[in-house]
């Protein structure tokens, strides 16, 4: 039926309960109907269709619920026109082009169409639900601008349609699934704490949600997180659609005694109140009153527990425990009087057959021993015992970790009822120089090296693992006491010494420790001198205070001579000069040395230096014996070389009556020249 069909019906429906008899319509009812606002120009007839009527861009919606008149009777004539409302959306209503597109779109089927299932929407169609809860038949789309009015395009089944975008928003849930409908992929449960779970929208920004609603960093049912649409505050009220479908959740009411849990959905009057009971201690009851699953599970109960005493205390008078103030006291209640609590053991409440509490199990409570037991009940094992750490004091608690060096990784444990060591302690041994803390004191190759002599400093060279023991130094810089260290205790002590001593001066020789005559006891310099020769012609020897023995280089020479031993200072040998050098002697050359020749040279001279004087020469002379004196030994022409040689040797004149040796030639002349007489 075309639109303008449609009018025609409303308007013709209208006549009738009015009583007219009019059928045709151009611009309104006749008198006595309601005024039905026209569309177009179209007329309409009985039986009238305008086929191939275009779609008009108008978005018109015509509610008639008329009261048109009265009756015969005088009553009120009620009616709805086509059975209900009626409401038209023209944007709705799409032209169908099968066909050709000779025949028009028309509900039921056509987008925007009231619909209750796909299979109403046509070939591939989507009955799709709108937040109030109605569902219309949703456009197919290709891209986002499809869209408008608030809908979004999703793939639903392989072909996408525009649908609305938070059709699940703030609808209560369970699981992501319950918000993701109608393609919604992105859409999760919010967990809004104790009022339960709701749904909420994919978004980026508080723009994309809506008035109250802000975009929230959260985690979904499944742990992950998101960002979706979140009330800013107060509890999502129940939409038309979380109405129409039911949507529930779980809500929580929590204290100190546990959490109760209740379902709660949405009705035809909005979302129930929560119904969780409030969690109470559990008792024998046949009910779980603290929500935990179980049915009288008491647990433990610190009014099931026995006591136990120390004979000890301020004995005052009692009824309970809050009549003791002094500490770790407790009433002893048969007794009545307050006194030192030994402990108190807790047993596990039962139920009994006929409903009453039960205390089983509760031991005796015992001072606490070292034994791996809560002996006192105070929740604490072996407390009070302790393994003292050799490396600081440090007190170890049975079960912590302890040792070191050699000694390391070990665990604080009992070795009886009173007492707790380290059990890696069974590795410690005697000190050795080896880079290892083998004794386990916290300290590396401390006594080491250790000779029980205790004037030694002991050391020990880790790297090289090697000891050294160097002696005391108990000297008391003085030369005249024996110094001397006691090995048992290290002290150092002197006493006199007698025999020689150092006197500090360097110069003074045969120093003796004695009697300094000033009552003391001290060193006296010996009576003879340093003598310091270092057996170098060369040098200056002498000793100084500051210095000692000084020997101070010269440039002198060294006499010298290498002729046979006992010629020197015979005949004609003599003895030479070497010269200093550097402080050396340079015994290259000895300078001006006559040494024995190796035969006589008849010369009048000893010239091999024997003691003996030309004693292998033949005679060259005649013994002549002068009458008169003063004979030259020269002839007065001076040709004739004589010389006179007599008893005592040569002589340049004769003497009267005495025989002398007259020698002529060569020789004569030579000793002449040289002026040998």
């Amino acid at each position: 039926m075309a639109i303008s069909g449609v009018f025609c019906l409303v308007q013709a429906q209208f006549e009738r309960l009015a009583g007219s008899g009019a059928r045709h319509c151009r611009t309104g009812l006749t008198a006595g109907a309601l005024v039905l606002v026209a569309l177009g120009t179209a007329a309409c007839g009985e039986d009238e269709t305008v086929a191939g009527e275009p779609t008009a861009d108008v978005n018109t919606t015509t509610d008639v619920d008329a009261s048109v008149g009265t009756d015969a009777t005088g009553s009120d004539v009620s009616a709805d026109v086509v059975g209900t409302d009626i409401q038209v959306d023209i944007q709705d209503v799409t032209p169908d082009t099968v066909d050709g597109g000779s025949d028009t779109s028309t509900c039921p089927g056509a987008p925007g169409c009231v619909c209750a299932a796909d299979s109403e929407c046509g070939a591939k169609g989507k009955c799709a639900t709108a937040p109030d809860g109605t569902k219309k038949c949703a456009p197919t789309c290709t891209a986002p601008s499809d869209c408008s009015g608030g809908a979004v395009c999703k793939d639903i089944g392989g072909t996408s349609y525009c649908v609305p975008a938070k059709v699940s928003l703030c609808a209560p849930c369970s699981a992501n699934a319950d918000c993701q409908i109608q393609g919604l992929a992105d859409a999760a449960c919010v967990d809004y704490g104790t009022e339960g779970k709701f749904c909420g929208a994919a978004c980026t920004a508080d723009a994309d949600c809506g008035d109250g609603y802000g975009c929230s960093d959260v985690k979904d049912a499944a742990g992950k997180d998101t960002k979706q649409c979140k009330l800013k505050t107060g509890v999502c009220e129940c939409s038309g659609y979380a109405k129409a479908i039911g949507a529930k959740t779980s809500c929580a009411v929590t204290n100190s005694a546990g959490t109760c849990t209740a379902e709660r959905k949405c009705g035809t009057a909005g979302l129930e109140a929560c119904t969780a009971k409030t969690a109470k201690s559990e008792t024998c009851n046949a009910e779980d009153d603290n929500c935990d699953g179980k049915v009288d599970n008491l647990g433990t109960d610190a009014a099931c527990a026995k006591e136990a005493f120390l004979d000890q205390g301020s004995q005052s008078a009692c009824a309970a425990d809050k009549d003791c103030t002094t500490q770790s006291e407790a009433c002893d209640e048969k007794a009545g009087k307050c006194k030192l609590l030994i402990g108190k053991c807790l047993g596990v409440p039962q139920c009994g057959s006929t409903g009453e509490l039960v205390c089983l199990d509760a031991k005796t409570p015992t001072l606490e021993d070292c034994d791996g037991i809560d002996n006192d009940c105070d929740g604490e094992t072996d407390e009070g015992f302790t393994w003292k750490s050799p490396v600081d004091d440090a007190a170890v608690k049975v079960g912590q970790a302890c040792g070191t060096g050699a000694c390391a990784s070990g665990t604080v444990k009992c070795l009886d009822k009173l007492t707790a060591v380290c059990d890696s302690y069974k590795s410690a041994a005697k000190e050795t120089c080896d880079a290892i803390d083998n004794d386990c004191n916290g300290k590396t190759d401390d006594a080491a090296c250790e000779d029980s002599d205790a004037c030694t400093a002991d050391a020990c060279d880790s790297a090289s693992k090697t000891c050294s023991n160097k002696a005391k130094d108990c000297s008391d810089g003085k030369s005249c006491t024996d110094d001397k260290c006691d090995s048992k205790t290290g002290n150092c002590s002197s006493s006199n010494a007698v025999g020689s001593c150092d006197d500090g001066n360097p110069c003074s020789v045969g120093d003796t420790c004695g009697d300094d005559g000033k009552g003391g006891w001290a060193c006296i310099a010996g009576k003879d001198g340093q003598k310091c020769d270092d057996n170098n012609p060369c040098t200056d020897d002498k000793c100084t205070l500051e210095k000692g023995c000084n020997y101070v280089v010269n440039a002198g020479t060294v006499p010298c001579y290498t002729g046979a031993q006992g010629t020197e200072g015979k005949g004609a040998c003599k003895g030479g000069t070497y010269t200093c050098k550097d402080g050396k002697v340079d015994n290259s050359l000895c300078v001006g040395q006559v040494v024995p020749a190796s035969s006589e040279a008849c010369d009048g001279k000893d010239d091999t230096c024997n003691g003996q004087t030309d004693e292998t020469c033949k005679p060259t002379s005649v013994a002549v014996t002068f009458a008169s004196a003063h004979v030259a030994g020269k002839t007065a022409d001076n040709k004739t070389i004589q010389m006179l040689v007599g008893p005592q040797g040569p002589v340049g004149h004769a003497s009267g009556g005495q025989t002398y040796d007259v020698r002529f030639g060569f020789y004569a002349w030579l000793m002449q020249l040289l002026g040998v007489k």
